[in-house]
């Protein structure tokens, strides 16, 4: 029994040590190695068991399908910024917003064109909306709200065709094989959709804000100071007639300062640094506003989308590899993409080089999945699931673990300001628990997920937050606490959801 207690040790290390550097991939390393070490009782072997864990996470067709998924799936995403299909969409649907309101619950309505990643959502939301909401005295802030608030809360809940379903299923699957599950990742995470509480306190509570009244007062401040009366210089700066193409280039000179701070700003899974507003340059996302390579035109950001989404539910319905068929839709479309930009003119050396360039954003990702799943495998190997069983198995009650994990998984998420690293810190533990527990597998997992996206849109340090931020132009920690109570308001709506639904359901 005393040894089995060395099985936490490889994910403990890892979560502190990311906790004290900020640093996830090193943190990982650190743990992997840790637990090698453990597993072999050499110093010098725990090199070479390190090398073979990661080895045997890469030799496996299931895993290999998730990371060239991901690869892909960013490539897509830099061909449809580069196309000019954004651009277009700005332009149609800049005659039919008036007003501040109308500007906010506008950058909801362009999800269903930027759903598909969170760094896109942010980057294309903010080049259509930020002029208007110059035009319509948006404050920054509040802006930034909206835009962070609509992007993982929601994007978390959409089973297919996005880079998170590659991810989550990932993770759920490695936490179904630590603790010796059968069955499919895939619908496994579609029944914890209903129980995923903050993403649907979360869009609440952003969405009620529009009403004056239900603002806190940090925020209402902020709101009062950007009204029409304050904003008579702001109005002059520019002529409000002008197209809102030229306009969007108009705010990336005048914003340049805030600009650099959303290129540095890394992706939901980036290593977030110690300084505010500052991120590693090594994990640039390249959110220039670029000139598009070619016309825009609505077709380039439509038929991508139009074909995926069909396209991945059709080949995953009732599918025994669900991550395979999402691979296959996503080549589909790609190759189609390639084509219809083909034949608008675009070369094909510059769709490689965006291609690359696009896919190698989310290499921090793929590294971290590549170490994060063989710490899962070496806990397992010191005998976590025994642990599990033989203390917390009888020592919790299933009606309390998805609060508990909901807490934990906020906490390590919120200090190390990585949703998915938490993710694939917190779900090999999470789900095996579960499972021993009695506890039920979708409420679990729904409470991992909850607390990722509670911290991906909350700590400072993190990317999607220092990127809304960046691309609003608002200052990063006056935004930092003026939505933080509605956060936090959202996150204590959603774990009294997880204490009481566990009773209610039985």
């Amino acid at each position: 029994m005393p040894e089995l207690w060395l099985s936490i040790v490889p994910a403990l290390s890892a979560i502190v040590f990311a906790m004290w550097t900020k640093q996830v991939i090193p943190s990982l390393l650190v743990g992997l190695w840790i637990g090698s070490m453990l597993y072999t009782g050499s110093f010098i072997d725990a090199f070479n068991q390190t090398i073979t864990y990661v080895m045997g996470v890469l030799t496996d067709t299931g895993n290999l399908d998730v990371l060239l998924f991901l690869y892909l799936f960013s490539g897509l995403v830099a061909l449809i910024q580069i196309s000019g299909g954004v651009q277009a969409f700005a332009s149609v649907i800049s005659d039919y917003i008036k007003g501040p309101n109308k500007t906010l619950l506008t950058s909801w309505a362009l999800l269903p064109i930027t759903f598909m990643d969170c760094g896109f959502r942010v980057v294309a939301g903010g080049a259509i909306i930020k002029p208007l909401t110059k035009r319509y005295h948006v404050a920054r802030e509040r802006f930034a709200y909206m835009l962070n608030n609509s992007a993982s809360p929601v994007i978390i809940l959409i089973p297919m065709a996005t880079t998170f379903i590659g991810y989550t299923t990932g993770v759920i699957n490695k936490g179904m094989d630590a603790a010796g599950i059968q069955g499919s990742a895939i619908s496994l995470f579609i029944n914890s959709i209903p129980f995923q509480f903050f993403s649907y306190t979360s869009i609440i509570v952003a969405l009620a804000s529009l009403v004056p009244v239900l603002n806190f007062p940090k925020m209402k401040a902020i709101i009062q100071q950007n009204g029409p009366e304050h904003s008579h210089q702001q109005k002059m700066e520019g002529n409000i007639n002008k197209d809102l193409a030229f306009e969007a280039s108009d705010e990336i000179r005048e914003n340049k300062d805030n600009l650099e701070k959303a290129e540095t700003a890394e992706d939901q899974m980036g290593v977030a640094s110690k300084e505010e507003n500052q991120m590693d340059d090594s994990m640039d996302m390249d959110m220039k506003q670029e000139e598009p390579a070619l016309k825009p035109r609505l077709l380039n950001l439509i038929i991508p989308i139009a074909l995926l989404i069909p396209l991945s539910f059709v080949l995953m319905w009732n599918s025994d590899t669900p991550s395979r068929m999402m691979l296959i839709a996503l080549l589909i479309t790609l190759i189609a993409s390639v084509v219809l930009y083909l034949i608008q003119g675009l070369e094909l050396k510059t769709i490689m080089d965006r291609f690359v360039k696009g896919g190698n954003k989310l290499m921090t990702t793929i590294i971290i999945l590549v170490l994060a799943w063989p710490i899962s495998d070496v806990s397992q190997d010191l005998g976590l699931i025994q642990l599990i069983q033989r203390t917390l198995g009888g020592a919790i009650s299933a009606v309390w673990i998805p609060l508990i994990v909901f807490i934990v998984t906020s906490a390590v998420t919120y200090f190390i300001g990585s949703s998915w690293g938490s993710w694939a810190l917190m779900m090999p533990v999470a789900i095996p628990l579960a499972a021993s527990t009695g506890s039920s597998l979708p409420l679990v997992i729904a409470a991992v997920l909850s607390g990722g996206t509670f911290g991906d849109v909350t700590s400072p340090v993190s990317g999607m937050t220092a990127m809304s931020s960046g691309i609003s132009g608002a200052d990063h920690m006056t935004y930092v606490r003026a939505m933080s109570p509605y956060n936090i308001t959202a996150a204590a709506v959603a774990a009294i959801l997880f204490a009481v639904i566990p009773f209610i359901a039985g």
